[in-house]
């Protein structure tokens, strides 16, 4: 007797077979991965990579690491040493008449381990010596002769400071 199946058939049927039960197990390995929600405000320490002065200019990027693990559902989100930006802010550098400089560091973003921007609120502040009262006085005394200038704000490498999370996100974590 003779059969009515053809092997082109068989073929077909059995790669549609295994193409189905792959699609099933790659759903599968998808929904073992875990969604944890990083709440807003979540601290996240950072340390300057290069130091910062008041004689750069504004809008500079700067780099920042992770200093520790942050963790949420006792999942790691952000791992220590990533990558963090920030951009300078407000520069001004030392006038004469001892006017001190200052420059402002404004953090943007970070990556979490699923690859998602963080953006992040914070800032740090420095002001160089202020020598106004001195430059004026010796001024008087002496003139032109003690025209100081006032000392250049540096935000040194390896600073420690604190950002914070601007907003509730769901992160993905294996």
């Amino acid at each position: 007797m003779r059969s009515f199946i053809n092997k082109p058939l068989i073929l077909f049927v059995t790669l549609l077979t295994f193409l189905t039960l792959t699609g099933l197990t790659n759903q599968l390995v998808a929904q073992q991965k875990e969604r944890v929600k990083l709440a807003g405000g979540t601290v996240v320490a950072l340390s300057l990579e290069k130091a910062v002065n008041s004689d750069m200019t504004e809008g500079t990027s700067v780099d920042l690491r992770v200093v520790r693990d942050v963790v949420a559902g006792e999942k790691v989100v952000i791992k220590s040493g990533t990558l963090a930006i920030g951009t300078v802010t407000d520069p001004s550098s030392t006038g004469a008449v001892g006017k001190a400089g200052k420059v402002s560091i404004k953090l943007r973003s970070v990556k979490a381990v699923d690859g998602q921007e963080v953006f992040l609120k914070g800032n740090i502040d420095k002001e160089g010596e202020d020598k106004v009262v001195l430059t004026v006085i010796l001024g008087l005394l002496c003139l032109p002769l003690f025209l100081l200038k006032g000392g250049d704000a540096t935000i040194p490498a390896g600073t420690e400071l604190r950002a914070y999370t601007e907003q509730d996100m769901m992160i993905e974590v294996q």
